[in-house]
């Protein structure tokens, strides 16, 4: 039985930058509530992921905070710190993990399911709340953050090496699967890879042939020429019958006849004598 891939938080923020792929709302992941250097008096916090809609008239900031284990959720003791920065606020948990009984009220529970058609679903709605704008936040994202794409949303190297390679022995796992026919299909590349290699192997052959019958003046005007193809494979085998080439004897006849007509006026030369 296939073993389940364990849910990371890197694939919910994924799932949620996803469901806010939309021009009217600007979404980031790791996001600042002020500056680590000069933390407000209740210190530095990160949310996980922020959604802002891009409104003057109906402004509404969205936090989230993802939590992916029981032990995560149970431990953790200031999340109602984060409500002074958004409107609304919601835990994004693997479904199952947290029911909406053990949040209070207000707050907002998302469940992500990755074999759903919809990845995440609302289990619980959560309430408008106003609030003074989050001067704090602003500054963090216009200083630091201004391009929203952060992709594979990592706090740090440590959780990004992690990812990777449970990611690569999930491929891994993947690639067991399916690797016999894959396997087949480049065994079966390989194979024309090979052939067309020998081809060209024998093509460089036929120049060489070519090469040496140009050389003793056999079928220059045939050859590469499709309308005569018949015609030089004839003359090719006329001329490996004998044992003298055509063009050969007709030189040679030439030779001879001029010969002949020399001697014959040399001896009508000495007769006149």
């Amino acid at each position: 039985m296939k073993e389940k891939k364990r849910i990371t938080s890197t694939d919910i923020k994924v799932a949620l930058k996803e469901m806010h792929n939309s021009r009217s709302t600007y979404f980031i992941t790791e996001c600042k509530t002020c500056s680590t250097y000069f933390p407000d008096p209740q210190g530095l916090l990160i949310f996980d992921g922020l959604a802002i809609t891009k409104s003057y008239t109906k402004p509404c900031i969205v936090g989230y905070e993802i939590k992916v284990s029981r032990s995560d959720f149970l431990g953790d003791n200031k999340w109602h710190l984060y409500l002074q920065y958004c409107n609304e606020f919601f835990f994004v948990v693997p479904k199952g993990l947290v029911s909406k009984d053990e949040l209070p009220e207000g707050v907002r529970l998302i469940y992500y399911d990755p074999d759903a058609k919809q990845g995440l679903r609302t289990v619980k709605k959560a309430q408008y709340r106003k609030i003074e704008e989050p001067v704090g936040v602003y500054k963090y994202i216009i200083y630091s953050r201004l391009e929203e794409d952060r992709i594979p949303f990592y706090e740090d190297r440590a959780t990004y090496a992690e990812d990777y390679i449970e990611d690569k022995s999930y491929k891994k796992a993947i690639g067991d699967q399916l690797g016999s026919k894959m396997a087949v299909e480049l065994q079966g590349a390989l194979k024309k890879l090979d052939s067309l290699s020998h081809v060209e192997q024998e093509v460089e052959r036929w120049r060489k042939v070519e090469k040496v019958l140009r050389k003793h003046n056999i079928f220059r005007w045939y050859w590469g020429n499709d309308a005569v193809e018949d015609k030089w494979l004839e003359d090719l085998d006329e001329a490996l019958s004998g044992s003298v080439l055509p063009r050969d004897v007709d030189t040679l006849e030439r030779q001879l006849l001029i010969a002949l007509d020399t001697v014959k006026q040399l001896k009508e030369g000495n007769a006149d004598d």
